[in-house]
């Protein structure tokens, strides 16, 4: 009966099959920032965090992950609810401290775990460079392409196959 409900459980997740990856790139180094803790998910990029007795929504630096409506999206969603939903996170600026809808843009460490180079890792997001906020792109393109040649996470879609590691 238990292998049934288990097959049942496999069977009904998305197309692709989300599957976390542990995280593998901790070294025990996390930068001074802001604390605060996950009250909600949103999606692949964007947090709803306590902060200071408010909420306050987060977009992640660097990384895009697939939209409600592309291919992919609830693996990008689950693999990030895996790695950040209800846990106390670190968040760190990079030089803007937000985005044209009012979001905080973060890099975001989970323990020594950095969320945003992570989900590249795992493959469920794609590296951009939104200038100023660019500490991290050369670090997060290479991981986009090593995610890319191992077809991890959402690569098999072809969702960030644009041609281009440049956007």
């Amino acid at each position: 009966m238990i292998r049934f409900l288990l097959l049942a459980l496999l069977l009904t997740g998305c197309t692709f099959g989300f599957e976390p990856i542990p995280p593998g790139n901790g070294n025990g180094i996390v930068p001074a920032g802001e604390t605060a803790t996950v009250v909600s998910v949103i999606d692949g990029d964007t947090i709803d965090v306590m902060l200071d007795g408010q909420r306050q929504r987060v977009r992640y630096i660097g990384i895009n992950t697939p939209e409600r409506d592309e291919p992919c999206y609830a693996d990008a969603t689950r693999a990030n609810e895996s790695l950040v939903d209800g846990r106390t996170i670190t968040m760190v600026i990079d030089t803007t401290n937000t985005d044209r809808f009012d979001r905080l843009l973060r890099y975001i460490y989970v323990g020594d775990t950095f969320v945003n180079a992570e989900l590249i890792r795992q493959g469920y997001a794609e590296a951009v460079s939104f200038p100023p906020n660019v500490a991290f792109y050369d670090t997060f393109r290479d991981l986009e392409r090593e995610a890319a040649r191992a077809n991890l996470g959402c690569h098999p879609t072809g969702i960030f196959n644009d041609g281009t590691y440049t956007r």
